[in-house]
């Protein structure tokens, strides 16, 4: 079968910008490049085609592929994480950050909005509100694993992925039934998470 948007897929990629992996799927890939994390969670990823959860352009690549498909596209940086527009650059007074000492390359928060500083002049500081992968062209080598058509199982994915944990949940009379831990109450975290979850069921599991 071929995908389209709105399938539950798993994939497996590559990320690389001029010729250096800087994210990856692969334990073993992101040990060898250097980027490994412990608090990263390996193995195929879920995507909901469609959900905006890849870059426009992989994203269009993988439409009307086979499960099972392997293969590497180049993405323009369009289609990617955008063109660098210099009126995303910004100076913020330095008494924004209170808590913080901002210095060039620190990434920081303002009104909801995350960039990165690029020079410190006095009281002021430079932040670019760019992606830092703009104006870059974007090579993806993947894999498309498996599909996922059972509703349950659709669920218990978006579950794992939002949530990183599994949670006990069905699929009664149209309904998503999740049961949660008291103590996930008392986390702040939780209540994004929530809200992010609701979305995604709301919007592509009805």
């Amino acid at each position: 079968m071929t995908v389209k948007n709105g399938d539950f897929i798993r994939i497996d990629y590559t990320e690389m910008v001029d010729g250096q992996v800087i994210a990856a799927t692969d334990e073993e890939t992101a040990k060898e490049k250097g980027i490994f994390s412990e608090e990263a969670a390996y193995g195929p990823h879920l995507i909901v085609l469609g959900a905006g959860q890849l870059v426009k352009g992989l994203e269009e690549d993988m439409i009307g592929k086979e499960i099972g498909y392997s293969g590497r596209v180049e993405i323009a940086p369009e289609n990617a994480f955008g063109l660098r527009d210099p009126k995303k650059v910004e100076m913020v007074p330095a008494n924004r950050f209170k808590e913080q000492k901002p210095y060039p390359g620190m990434r920081v928060g303002v009104e909801n909005r995350t960039g990165t500083v690029t020079r410190v002049i006095g009281r002021k500081v430079s932040v670019d509100f760019n992606h830092p992968l703009a104006d870059k062209t974007i090579v993806y080598e993947y894999k498309i694993v498996e599909s996922i058509e059972e509703q349950q199982e659709k669920l218990k994915a978006l579950i794992k992925t939002f949530a990183r944990m599994d949670l006990e949940a069905e699929v009664k009379d149209d309904m998503a039934v999740i049961t949660v831990p008291w103590e996930l109450s008392y986390y702040k975290e939780w209540l994004m998470i929530r809200r992010g979850l609701a979305d995604m069921i709301i919007q592509h599991l009805g």
